[in-house]
């Protein structure tokens, strides 16, 4: 859709167990940063900043400083291998800069709670 251009999404993310096929899907494409958004959550963007919104939580996996992937040497059924991703794991109320890639963590809990 263009919405979030460098920007892998993948649904239902935490409830259907898709961080291997969100990481798969970042070691195929010219990306550096997959979202996981669960069911009942979304993402609500304003200029270079999202915040996390609904019941479940986001999880942003930043590929942009790995320090080794095996994609293309791999054989069919063999495992992938990325190493150097960052992970974070983001519930309602929580904020992300998408062009620092980090968590924005002042007054975040509060906010949160």
């Amino acid at each position: 859709m263009g919405y979030l251009p460098g920007i892998v999404i993948d649904q239902h993310f935490s409830q259907r167990g898709r961080l291997g096929r969100l990481l798969s899907a970042l070691a195929q494409q010219p990306a550096v940063l997959g979202f996981g958004i669960d069911e009942d959550t979304a993402v609500v963007v304003q200029g270079d900043e999202f915040q996390v919104v609904g019941e479940g939580a986001v999880t942003v996996v930043d590929v942009a400083e790995i320090i080794h992937i095996n994609v293309d040497e791999l054989l069919k059924d063999e495992a992938l291998a990325i190493c150097g991703a960052k992970l974070h794991i983001l519930p309602h109320g929580y904020r992300f800069n998408l062009k620092t890639r980090k968590p924005i963590l002042e007054k975040t809990a509060q906010k949160a709670a």
